[in-house]
């Protein structure tokens, strides 16, 4: 056949390609260039499909190129001959399909055959496991209620996780069986100290992953349905103690507290809080501008008297975790989120109970409080009703006012009383609501250090003064 005949030709074999797809392949065999092999009949077939499912070309859909693509090399050569012939038409719906065809090739062409290679797991597996432990393994694909409250499947990649940490924690029993310490697979506090020596010691990890680990190992016996109360809070000691050690060795941290020290004392947050109060004074009783002022007073004042967690202090009920007493007191009662151990302060500062009573007060009379109190009975602290805050509300305004967060006003606190007090190490473990062997090992050393460095200062000076 000459061009031009292979030319006429085409157009009969491609009786649904589109006339300026046609004109175009035309060119090209009257140039004397030929067509890749089985490219009329791709193009062709595509466009017959096309029309089947009344579809113009640029609404075209993956299932049309994976109808067409009966082999890897047709779809190469629809996918050629398109970009060619037909540039308009949109090839992204064709990428799933090639992802596939590719996937096929290698897997059939450039497998490679396994090699037998050492095991990189650590902890025990499963059938390891003491039996109780094993035997909860499935209930971590399933929904279950251990203690009545609904506990949904965990994903798949989750449960690997999990897994993975009791495998560790089966371990940590071998490892302390090795040192002469013998501990009962009931979750407890010997176990979980153990786990914790066990990754400190021997597997090196920091201390955010091993709190990370404590969190799988919570739903792990949670699902198992082995917690009792004293396990779970001893757990929960743990991984407070462990999370705030994290946030001890971040260095961001110490910048932001040098910052705050060369402009700010612990005072500062105090008079940030009477300002407050004292501009929400001037403002219509029945303003949000005023309530936001009062809620920061309260917040600022209830952070340096008792050193909450910013999230604790969101949820502070009045009567229940704050109560008022017959002489105006007010009195911390809250056991904390992270530990779930009650905090031993008693009666709050003076001045704390006066901003505490203005702001549920607003603008109306003092001998109103009482009433007030008794209304609010249950009622959050700080929008005085069911709603809470939202969650970055105190942390916003630290920000603002002194560039720094909640969980560092706990940190200057601690940091304050062990220069000032370093004999009074119990009285930094109570406000911050820890109480777990590691945090008292912490408060011992670090409060020791301060003790020692004092009477050395001391020792120093007698001997200075003759």
């Amino acid at each position: 056949m000459s061009a031009e005949e292979r030319a006429a030709n085409l157009a009969k074999r491609g009786p649904h390609i589109p006339a300026d797809v046609v004109t175009r392949m035309q060119a090209q065999l009257r140039a004397g260039q030929t067509l890749e092999r089985g490219m009329p009949a791709a193009i062709e077939d595509f466009y017959n499909r096309l029309a089947q499912a009344k579809l113009p070309p640029d609404l075209v859909t993956e299932e049309i190129y994976a109808a067409v693509a009966t082999s890897r090399s047709r779809l190469r050569t629809l996918l050629k001959g398109l970009r060619l012939f037909a540039p308009a038409v949109p090839l992204s719906p064709a990428a799933p399909v090639t992802q596939r065809w590719d996937a096929w090739l290698n897997a059939r062409y450039n497998a490679k055959p396994a090699r037998p290679r050492d095991s990189r797991r650590v902890g025990l597996a499963p059938e390891d496991w003491p039996k109780a432990w094993a035997a909860a393994v499935p209930n971590l694909g399933r929904t279950v209620r251990p203690y009545g409250n609904r506990l949904p499947r965990l994903a798949a990649k989750t449960q690997v996780a999990v897994i993975s940490a009791v495998g560790l924690l089966a371990k940590s029993r071998e490892w302390a069986a090795a040192q002469g310490v013998e501990i009962a697979p009931t979750p407890s506090a010997d176990l979980f100290e153990a786990f914790f020596r066990y990754l400190i010691t021997q597997r090196g990890v920091s201390f955010g992953t091993a709190a990370d680990y404590c969190e799988r190992l919570r739903m792990f016996f949670m699902r198992a349905g082995l917690f009792d109360e004293a396990s779970l809070a001893a757990l929960a000691n743990l991984a407070g103690a462990l999370t705030e050690e994290a946030t001890e060795s971040d260095p961001g941290k110490w910048t932001k507290l040098r910052a705050f020290r060369k402009h700010f004392t612990m005072s500062d947050l105090l008079h940030a809080a009477m300002a407050a109060a004292q501009e929400a004074e001037k403002l219509p009783g029945h303003t949000t501008s005023a309530q936001r002022l009062r809620q920061k007073a309260v917040s600022y004042a209830l952070l340096v008297n008792t050193g909450d967690r910013q999230g604790d202090l969101r949820h502070f009920d009045i009567g229940v975790d704050l109560i008022r007493d017959a002489q105006g007191d007010w009195h911390h009662a809250i056991r904390t989120s992270k530990t779930g151990r009650q905090k031993e302060i008693d009666a709050l500062w003076p001045g704390t109970s006066k901003l505490i009573d203005a702001h549920i007060l607003g603008d109306r009379p003092a001998w109103m409080i009482e009433r007030r109190v008794s209304e609010l009975q249950g009622a959050n602290l700080l929008t005085l009703a069911d709603a809470v805050v939202n969650e970055g509300f105190i942390n916003l305004r630290l920000k603002d006012d002194f560039k720094i967060h909640g969980h560092l006003v706990r940190t200057l606190l601690t940091d304050l009383m062990r220069r000032e007090r370093p004999g009074a190490r119990w009285a930094a473990q109570h406000m911050l609501g820890h109480e777990d062997r590691y945090m008292q090992e912490t408060y011992r050393s670090d409060f020791a250090e301060s003790g020692a460095i004092q009477a050395m200062d001391r020792c120093i000076a007698k001997l200075e003064g003759g």
